[in-house]
């Protein structure tokens, strides 16, 4: 759990515009950053229709959690994310296990991907109970390469 008194419960849908916001900021300069944010739209239906999951410091939504639902009866986990002045506070673990909670709850396995070259993150997936399932060249484009990982739920 974070160190700090933060609220985590799951998104509402007056929270969508503010997630939104957060999304867009969140991935700072990386030369992908152009593609990756949702927008509003995709927002509004994730927080009705998949598990989303915000931190809160009063009011403000510091950290998200989305994994939604396949028609291959698994769950894709989307995104993470954290504002980057509360990063390295355990929030991003938290709102990742409380996804996960509730995958396991409705008996579901589910899969992510990422960079591989992101293996701090590789890591985290690991501890998580992910695992490599296949490497995927060219995934988004073809200079963006995944690795697929996938879990088990736990009973």
């Amino acid at each position: 759990m974070p160190s700090q008194d933060f609220i985590i419960r799951k998104a509402k849908n007056a929270d969508f515009l503010q997630i939104s916001e957060l999304d867009r900021v969140s991935w700072g300069n990386k030369s992908v950053n152009r593609y990756i944010p949702d927008g509003e739209h995709a927002w509004r239906l994730w927080v009705e229709y998949a598990l989303v999951f915000c931190c809160f410091d009063d009011d403000k939504i510091i950290g998200v959690s989305l994994a939604f639902p396949t028609v291959k009866n698994l769950f894709a986990v989307h995104k993470i994310f954290v504002d980057k002045s509360y990063r390295n506070n355990g929030i991003g673990t938290t709102l990742f296990e409380k996804i996960i909670k509730e995958m396991d709850n409705s008996k579901q396995n589910s899969f992510l991907t990422v960079s591989p070259e992101n293996d701090n993150a590789i890591k985290l997936y690991e501890n998580m109970g992910y695992v490599f399932d296949e490497m995927v060249k060219g995934y988004y484009r073809k200079e963006e390469d995944r690795i697929v990982m996938i879990r088990r739920f736990s009973k």
